[in-house]
C-alpha cells in the first residue's frame, strides 16, 4: 500500500513539472476546394514549407505533408490538416480521375486533369512558391483553391 502511494505521489509530481509542457490545441490549415466539375477520383494535396520542392514530381522532392481526399460530388470540399507547425506554407493539388495517382499532361505539359494553388494562376504559368504561401500562425487559417 505504501509503494502505491509513493507511486502516485510521484506521478503527481512528475505531471506538475511537466504541466507547462502540454501543448495547447493548435490550429488548422483549412483547405477549400471549389469549382469541382466531376465528382469522382481523388485530390492529392501537396504543402510545402519551403520553395526547394515546389511544382516538383521527381522522387527527391518530397513535401512536407501530403494529403489525400475522396471526391464523391461537385460540391465544394473541406480539408482540415491539423498538427502544422506555425509557418508559412503553399499548396498545390490536383484531382485525379483516371486512378493512376499522377498528374496527367499533354505534349508541352499542361495539366489535362483538374489542378489548383493557394495563389491564382499567373500571365504566364503557376504561381511562384513566394506567392502562394500562406502565412500560418497556428490559429485557425483558410485558404480557398479553385480547381482549374
Amino acid at each position: 500500500m505504501r509503494i502505491l502511494a509513493i507511486t502516485a505521489a510521484a506521478l503527481l509530481v512528475s505531471l506538475a513539472v511537466h504541466g507547462d509542457d502540454i501543448t495547447p490545441h493548435q490550429g488548422a490549415l483549412e483547405i477549400h476546394v471549389t469549382n469541382i466539375e466531376q465528382g469522382s477520383g481523388t485530390l492529392y494535396i501537396a504543402i510545402l514549407d519551403s520553395p526547394d520542392g515546389w511544382l516538383k514530381s521527381d522522387s527527391e522532392s518530397k513535401p512536407f505533408r501530403n494529403v489525400t481526399q475522396a471526391v464523391s460530388s461537385t460540391e465544394d470540399l473541406r480539408i482540415s490538416v491539423e498538427g502544422l507547425p506555425p509557418g508559412k506554407y503553399a499548396v498545390s493539388l490536383f484531382q485525379d480521375l483516371d486512378g493512376d495517382a499522377e498528374m496527367d499532361t499533354n505534349f508541352i505539359g499542361f495539366p489535362k486533369e483538374p489542378f489548383g494553388f493557394s495563389a491564382p494562376l499567373g500571365k504566364f504559368g503557376p504561381p511562384k512558391y513566394e506567392e502562394a504561401a500562406v502565412e500560418f500562425s497556428g490559429e485557425d487559417t483558410s485558404v480557398d483553391i479553385p480547381l482549374n
